[in-house]
């Protein structure tokens, strides 16, 4: 007994490190540089509608595998018409619950801490014994909020990313889809980014890609 007062115990994480995922783009984009393993990539889109280069970026990433799951996260987009045809595990998130900043956080740290809990909480649901490869958040411009809320949303996807080893995409507009639908908020974002999200959010992403045709994208450097 004199032994078991001595013994120090260590959580499980000490230990256990989950597989990493990465985002292949390798053909996807253009640029002059070599394209380096990707944990966290930011899509700067044009419109709500489902580009063939959106499709293609998420077909690239999920592969054929059926030995691991991927989470879309739907905040009013078109996800639903892509996926109904989509074979592999795929849970789909569209609550309402997720269309405010606090609401999305509160279920983002819910997957980290209980992700079975989360998961079931999904409208379109995988199986939960699968290890999650991916997340997928699309569209965070249509949450408006303040930078600290966006500090925020950046430290929890990074803890998911170390809890996990997943692969995250964000998704945004670029600020002409604004001077269209919105014109007269649009002039309060220009301060050095080409999107909606402020630019110390996309510069801790391991890349940021905008789409140029719907077809083609390139890498924002």
């Amino acid at each position: 007994m004199d032994v078991l007062t001595h013994c120090r115990i260590y959580p499980l994480s000490s230990f256990y490190h989950p597989a990493q995922w990465f985002i292949e783009l390798a053909g996807l984009v253009t640029t002059d540089n070599e394209l380096k393993p990707v944990g966290l990539l930011h899509l700067i889109e044009h419109s709500f509608k489902t580009s063939t280069f959106k499709r293609d970026l998420f077909l690239q990433c999920a592969g054929d595998r059926d030995d691991s799951s991927i989470l879309v996260i739907d905040i009013v987009s078109e996800w639903k018409s892509l996926l109904k045809n989509y074979g592999v595990g795929v849970h789909v998130m569209s609550s309402t619950s997720i269309l405010n900043i606090d609401g999305l956080i509160s279920f983002l740290l819910q997957l980290n801490e209980s992700p079975r809990e989360a998961l079931k909480r999904c409208q379109r649901r995988d199986s939960l014994s699968k290890q999650l490869s991916g997340i997928v958040i699309d569209n965070i411009s249509y949450i408006v909020h303040d930078p600290g809320s966006y500090n925020l949303l950046l430290r929890t996807l990074k803890m998911l990313r170390n809890t996990f080893g997943c692969w995250i995409i964000t998704i945004s507009y670029g600020l002409e889809f604004y001077n269209g639908v919105e014109n007269s908020t649009a002039s309060l974002y220009r301060s050095g980014s080409i999107t909606r999200v402020p630019i110390s959010y996309t510069n801790e992403m391991d890349a940021m890609i905008i789409r140029d045709t719907d077809s083609s994208a390139r890498l924002c450097s």
